[in-house]
């Protein structure tokens, strides 16, 4: 069972990438050259009860699924999943099912009225279903084994129009983005034109 907190109690440098706001993939992007995501699989899928509870789902239903690898300058870094009941993919949600291989970002930070619960944490258990499941996804699309133990995680759950979407992000390399340094800010001091000698 993965337990989940809206307090981040892991170390500095974990703790800098998790808690932070606004969009992960926009954060990722500004480490490389090229940022990309993989599409793994996207449709009708049994939903774990934990995000049947947090989507305010009875039982273990089908959802729409899409799970994503995001990679900057070839380098996997998250595996992201997100998922909505089927009824609000073909309504509010529906936007995510042409995605294609854009970041969900463009919809949910892109979007008016669009509303988003605290961020949760935990440490999923490479034994839980959800562990397993990411792990093997993973594994598939990476050629990789994910970091050992337990991974971090974070989620939040976006609203709209109602309707509510459950977005998880799994930090399942080994060693980024936790060793990369903050991203370099951009001077917003006027550019003066130089003195003719």
């Amino acid at each position: 069972m993965t337990i989940w907190s809206t307090h981040n109690g892991f170390e500095r440098r974990v703790r800098r990438w998790l808690g932070a706001s606004g969009s992960l993939s926009a954060r990722l992007a500004q480490h490389g050259a090229s940022f990309t995501v993989r599409v793994l699989d996207q449709g009708m899928q049994h939903l774990h009860p934990d995000e049947a509870r947090a989507l305010g789902l009875p039982g273990r239903r089908p959802g729409y699924v899409r799970e994503v690898v995001l990679s900057v300058d070839g380098l996997p870094v998250v595996f992201a999943r997100s998922v909505t009941a089927h009824a609000h993919s073909v309504g509010p949600w529906r936007s995510i099912r042409g995605l294609g291989t854009r970041p969900l970002a463009d919809v949910l930070f892109k979007r008016k009225g669009i509303d988003r619960a605290p961020l949760e944490f935990a440490n999923l258990p490479p034994a839980s279903r959800l562990g397993q499941d990411v792990e093997k996804a993973w594994r598939q699309a990476t050629g990789q084994t994910v970091a050992a133990g337990a991974l971090p995680v974070r989620r939040s759950v976006f609203t709209r129009c109602g309707a509510p979407l459950l977005v998880m992000e799994v930090f399942a390399n080994p060693q980024y983005p936790w060793c990369w340094p903050s991203p370099r800010r951009v001077s917003r001091q006027p550019v003066l034109p130089r003195k003719r000698a």
